[in-house]
């Protein structure tokens, strides 16, 4: 249920936020009624060359702040959020149309990370040491930030794309965000209430824009470019970096998938097919594309999801606490799934339940879509797509699935259901993609705060989660210092006295180690 505060004048005030921009203006619209809410200032390519030059002060003073600062920063946000859950709750389901357990669970999303941003910023702080080879030597690594950094976030996750700018933020970063209009807003709450949390102003520049020209014109002049997108639009920027010679790191299209074996607890795998297949309407990096469900298995399982959908996943007005599914991004990807679905059926895919858009609803809604044995001619056969559908597809032998998922260019997580912890090691070895969950679906996956996932193939090369996605954001600096004697001999000829203390010591550090080695337990 929408929050009393969220009304126009809400709105109105956050666009004011924009306004120095000088580009047109574009509607920001309630995605479930199509209502507008107001209308946001777009960037020009002058506009976002300004906003670079000036964040240099801003990200001197937040890198001054020190590891332990930032971590106060953060832990500040963090009962900020607390405070404000039910308007963050209820923005979400204006500004991207999800039900209220979605946005629930974004809002756990942001939460949670910035929860975990904090005690890896203190983590972060604290310098990796050792000794070297040579005697009385020691080193040091530090995390320096890169400087600025432009990120182009998706439209789908109005407020928790946070997540991603700030774990360039906490590892000392200034941030570009380039997000689209309708997101627009979503990030100028939280940014506001990151700077009453005590991040410098001028910090995070939200640059809202229709393309990618304005983000592109200033590439020369970052340290970095990270997009979470589309494969089109990260394809764009990365030549652009390329050309510039700026490091990039993306979150392109992926590729999710199930994978129910006969031994799996029924009853569980169904639900959690269900679960990651509908959430956010399918329109998240965790949904499930396709399900592979083993043969004899595959006809009463079909028919047990069918049911489970039917009776649980309920699309309706998102008001509604009994609404489990919410709209679409926009009308555009209604008409584009339902494109995919009669494709699919002419061309002897089994329509299994749903497939059509709900205009009564609104002009955003679509049924919840069970597609059965898709040909591999099918436009929507192994590709992500933005939508409220599964595709159930038999198999006899994991070699199948493995295969499949190695040819992939976009594999990503998959979900594994079984009770064989032989076919668990097996399917682990053999699988190419970037995290497997097993015996449930994304949940497990996305509430593991520290565990990194890292994009492979087309889904890009960047890190989600744990201290890596952080560090990503960050430069290596190694300091090593010589105590007492400096380790260079008076006259400089072979077999002198401080090459032999030298090459002894470096000889029993490695003697040393072999020993170590052989007094580990068995793996």
């Amino acid at each position: 249920m929408q929050s009393d505060v969220l009304d126009d004048t809400f709105y109105a005030t956050l666009a004011e936020f924009l306004s120095w921009m000088h580009g047109p203006r574009k509607d920001v619209v309630d995605v479930e009624s199509g209502r507008l809410l107001t209308r946001v200032a777009t960037a020009t390519e002058d506009d976002a060359k300004d906003a670079l030059l000036s964040m240099q002060a801003a990200q001197i003073v937040w890198q001054d702040l020190g590891s332990l600062g930032r971590a106060q920063v953060m832990a500040r946000f963090s009962q900020a959020l607390w405070k404000f859950q039910d308007e963050i709750v209820a923005m979400s389901q204006m500004l991207s149309g999800k039900s209220r357990i979605d946005a629930n669970e974004e809002f756990l999303d942001l939460l949670s990370t910035t929860r975990t941003s904090k005690y890896l910023s203190q983590k972060l702080g604290k310098n990796r040491r050792g000794r070297g080879a040579s005697p009385f030597s020691k080193w040091r690594l530090r995390y320096r930030p890169f400087g600025v950094i432009g990120m182009f976030t998706s439209p789908d996750w109005p407020l928790s794309s946070l997540n991603d700018v700030m774990q360039a933020l906490v590892a000392g970063n200034a941030v570009v965000n380039f997000v689209t209009p309708q997101a627009s807003l979503g990030a100028v709450l939280l940014h506001a209430m990151l700077v009453d949390a005590g991040m410098p102003f001028g910090l995070w520049k939200i640059i809202p824009a229709t393309t990618s020209g304005p983000g592109r014109s200033i590439i020369p002049g970052l340290d970095m470019v990270v997009v979470l997108g589309s494969q089109q639009l990260g394809r764009r920027v990365e030549r652009s970096a390329q050309d510039a010679g700026v490091p990039f790191k993306g979150f392109l299209q992926v590729l999710n998938t199930g994978v129910v074996c006969e031994d799996a607890k029924f009853d569980h795998a169904v639900r959690g097919i269900a679960r990651a297949g509908f959430q956010c309407s399918g329109q998240t990096v965790n949904s499930v594309e396709v399900a592979f469900i083993q043969d004899t298995i595959f006809d009463d399982f079909k028919m047990a999801l069918k049911d489970f959908v039917e009776d649980q996943i309920t699309i309706g007005p998102l008001s509604d606490f009994s609404t489990t599914m919410g709209t679409m991004l926009n009308p555009k990807r209604v008409r584009v799934l339902h494109d995919y679905v009669k494709d699919a059926v002419a061309l002897g895919a089994e329509l299994v339940t749903g497939g059509e858009p709900r205009p009564s609803l609104g002009e955003s809604f679509f049924e919840p879509t069970i597609l059965a044995k898709v040909p591999r001619s099918a436009k929507v056969f192994g590709r992500e797509f933005h939508g409220p559908m599964v595709c159930l597809l038999p198999f006899h032998d994991l070699s199948e699935i493995t295969r499949f998922l190695g040819v992939s260019r976009h594999p990503y997580c998959t979900y594994l259901f079984t009770r064989s912890r032989e076919t668990m090691r097996e399917f682990l070895e053999a699988s190419s993609t970037s995290a497997v969950s097993i015996n449930d679906s994304y949940m497990t996956l996305y509430s593991a705060w520290q565990a990194p996932i890292q994009g492979i193939k087309d889904t890009g090369n960047g890190i989600r989660h744990g201290m890596e996605s952080i560090t990503q954001y960050a430069r290596i600096q190694s300091t090593t210092r010589q105590w007492g004697r400096i380790w260079v001999p008076d006259v400089i000829e072979p077999n002198n006295i401080v090459e032999r203390v030298t090459i002894f010591s470096a000889k029993m550090a490695v003697r040393t180690s072999i020993f170590s080695s052989f007094s580990l337990p068995p793996p």
